[in-house]
C-alpha cells in the first residue's frame, strides 16, 4: 500500500462508522506515512462528512487499484487549475510521454481543441506532481 492507492474498507467497525465510513466503502490513501499500523484514508460519500478522512488499520483495508509509479505511458488527469493559463483546464486527461530536460521533470501530452493545436505538451516538475492524479483510461480515450 502506498499514497494515492485506492482502497476498500473490508470490515465494519464502530470507530469507523462514527466517522461515516462503512464496510465496502472505497477511498484513497491520502498520506504516505504509516503511523501505528494505520493509513490516513479519504472516503467518498460519508454520512457525517461528504469526504471523511480517518486513520484506518492497514489490515482493515484492501487495495482495489494501485497507483502506478510515474513513468512514460501513465495516464493522468489535471487535478488543479495550476495550468489553466496555459490552456489546460482542471479535469483534462493526458499521458506522460517522456522525461523532461531537468531531473525530476516529466513531459505530459494533453489533447486540446483550440485553433490549429490538437495537443499541448506540458512540463510537470515532480515537486508539483500533486497537480496530477493518475487515472485508468483506455489509450484511445487520451
Amino acid at each position: 500500500m502506498k499514497e494515492y492507492d485506492s482502497v476498500k474498507l473490508i470490515v465494519e467497525k464502530e470507530k469507523y462508522a462514527k466517522e461515516g465510513a462503512h464496510k465496502g466503502m472505497i477511498g484513497w490513501i491520502c498520506d504516505g506515512r504509516v503511523i501505528n499500523g494505520q493509513r490516513l484514508v479519504c472516503f467518498d460519500g460519508g454520512e457525517v462528512s461528504p469526504f471523511p478522512i480517518l486513520p484506518v488499520k492497514e489490515y482493515d483495508l484492501e487495495v482495489v487499484w494501485e497507483l502506478p509509479l510515474m513513468q512514460v505511458g501513465v495516464n493522468v488527469i489535471l487535478f488543479t487549475d495550476t495550468y489553466v493559463n496555459n490552456g489546460l483546464p482542471k479535469g483534462l486527461k493526458g499521458t506522460v510521454i517522456d522525461r523532461g530536460a531537468k531531473e525530476g521533470e516529466w513531459l505530459v501530452r494533453f489533447p486540446v481543441q483550440t485553433g490549429i493545436d490538437c495537443e499541448k505538451v506540458c512540463s510537470v516538475d515532480e515537486d508539483y506532481i500533486a497537480d496530477l492524479a493518475y487515472v485508468r483510461v483506455a489509450n484511445d480515450d487520451v
